[in-house]
C-alpha cells in the first residue's frame, strides 16, 4: 500500500529573519517546494545591549509569524516544524517569547548551536553530495553556525558570535571590525586541519552575495542555488559596499535594501572565513537550516 503524500511546513525564526517554506512529502518523489515565505522583524535587534527581546521586536516577529501560519493553513498543510536560533536562546526572556509563539498555534522550539548547524548541514549535503572534506557555513543575524565534515563524517561544529547584525551592532570600521572577525575564527577554526576545504555558504549574507554577484556578471534574475563565488569577488563587493552609505548601499542591485545596514558586517565574516581555511570560492545554498529541518521532519538524507 503506497503511503499517503503529506504537506509539510518548516519556519526560522532567526535574529534577523524568519523564513518559512512549505513542501509536499511525497514517499516515492520526496519534497516539492509548494511555497516559500521571508520577512525579516530583526528580532534580535539591540539583544547584545539589553539582553533581552524588545517588545517592539516581538511584535514585530509574532506578526511575521501570524502570517506564515495563514499561509500555511491555505496551502492545507499539516504538521509545522519551527526553531528558533541564537536571539531566542540568548534572550533573557527567550522562553516567554515561545510561550507567546504557541499560544498561537506554531509549535516553536529553541535549538542549541549543535542542532542548528547539524540542520544546516543537512541541506547542504542534500543539494551537494560527494565531496570529500567541505565547511558549511550559515551567517545568521546573531551567529556564525560552523561545521566541517570529511567523507560525510562530522569532524567539526562551532558556533561564533559573529552575527551580521551583532557585529554591526559594535559600530567598527572596517579594519577593527575584520580583526575581531579573524580573531574569533583564529581562536576557533583549525586552518591547517582544513585548509582548501569545500565552502558551502548559507543564509541571508550568502544568497544576497550571490544576487549581487550575478548582477556584476550581467545574470541579474538567474537562480542562485548553487552559484560560485570567488574569494575575490567577495573581497572587491567588501570593498565597495564599505564605501557607501547605507543609502547608497540600496541601490546596489542585487543587495535587499532592508539588508544594506549588515550586509558589510556578514560580508566580511566570508572573506575573513575563506582566508582563514585558505579557500578560493564558496558555493551557494539558498535553503540552509529551513530546508534542513523538512528533510529531518520528512525523515530524508
Amino acid at each position: 500500500m503506497t503511503e499517503p503524500t503529506e504537506r509539510i511546513a518548516a519556519i526560522d525564526v532567526g535574529s534577523n529573519t524568519v523564513l518559512l517554506l512549505i513542501a509536499e512529502n511525497n514517499p516515492t518523489t520526496g519534497l516539492t517546494i509548494l511555497a516559500e515565505g521571508e520577512d525579516q522583524p530583526r528580532l534580535g535587534g539591540g539583544l547584545s545591549a539589553a539582553g533581552r527581546l524588545s517588545q517592539a521586536a516581538m511584535a514585530r516577529a509574532l506578526e511575521t509569524l501570524e502570517r506564515m501560519r495563514e499561509l500555511c493553513r491555505a496551502h492545507d498543510v499539516g504538521r509545522i516544524g519551527a526553531v528558533a536560533t541564537a536571539a531566542v536562546r540568548e534572550a533573557e526572556n527567550g522562553a516567554e517569547f515561545v510561550r507567546l509563539v504557541r499560544a498561537r498555534g506554531i509549535p516553536l522550539r529553541t535549538i542549541s548551536p549543535e542542532t542548528e548547524a547539524a540542520l544546516s548541514y543537512r541541506s547542504a549535503a542534500y543539494h551537494f553530495p560527494g565531496a570529500e572534506r567541505t565547511l558549511v557555513a550559515d551567517i545568521g543575524g546573531g551567529s556564525l553556525e560552523l561545521i566541517g565534515a570529511s567523507g560525510g563524517r562530522i569532524q567539526l561544529s562551532r558556533s561564533l558570535p559573529l552575527g551580521a547584525v551583532r557585529l554591526t551592532e559594535l559600530a567598527l570600521p572596517l579594519p577593527a571590525l575584520r580583526f575581531q572577525i579573524r580573531r574569533a575564527l583564529d581562536q576557533s577554526v583549525p586552518g591547517r586541519d582544513w585548509s582548501g576545504s569545500g565552502v558551502i555558504g548559507s543564509g541571508g549574507t550568502f544568497t544576497n552575495l550571490a544576487a549581487m554577484v550575478l548582477a556584476q556578471r550581467g545574470l541579474s534574475g538567474q537562480p542562485i542555488q548553487g552559484v560560485e563565488i570567488s574569494a575575490k569577488e567577495i573581497e572587491d563587493l567588501l570593498a565597495r559596499l564599505s564605501g557607501l552609505s547605507p543609502e547608497e548601499r540600496r541601490q546596489v542591485p542585487g543587495l535587499r535594501p532592508e539588508r544594506a545596514d549588515i550586509i558589510v558586517a556578514g560580508v566580511a565574516v566570508a572573506a575573513e572565513l575563506l582566508d582563514r581555511v585558505n579557500a578560493g570560492s564558496v558555493k551557494v545554498n539558498r535553503y540552509g537550516l529551513r530546508e534542513g529541518l523538512l528533510l529531518e521532519m520528512a525523515g530524508i538524507g
